[in-house]
């Protein structure tokens, strides 16, 4: 199986200097759990549901704290036609559970662990 198979063809994006506060409701809100960042209108990285921990255990105030201060730069992305096996792979050696997919340059959606684990159900 391949990315396009199943990821979510759908970006939630946060600006980089959002506040965290509200880039945790828009995670709440949408009902995801990593958020594309942008700056300047240009992908600039991922922030998660870890990275939002990460900011809770170091104690910093989600009203000052923003976005960059946290997010995680320079993901790996992957592409609709990568297998699923390796990304599986990609995500176990870089210990993350979201990938940003691109196709002609553009994030244009996501693929999480929950997507892997949902096609392996699915296969079953």
């Amino acid at each position: 199986m391949k990315v396009k198979d199943v990821y979510r063809p759908w970006v939630v994006a946060a600006d980089a200097d959002e506040r965290l506060t509200t880039a945790a409701a828009r995670m709440q809100d949408e009902q995801v759990g990593s958020l594309v960042v942008t700056t300047g209108g240009r992908f600039a990285g991922i922030v998660t549901e870890r990275d939002l921990l990460r900011m809770v255990a170091e104690g910093a105030d989600p009203e000052v704290a923003t976005v960059a201060d946290y997010m995680t730069t320079e993901p790996a992305p992957v592409g609709l036609d990568a297998d699923l096996h390796q990304v599986a792979a990609t995500m176990f050696e870089l210990g993350c559970r979201h990938l940003p997919v691109v196709a002609a340059g553009q994030v244009v959606g996501m693929v999480s662990i929950r997507d892997l684990i949902g096609s392996v159900i699915r296969m079953a």
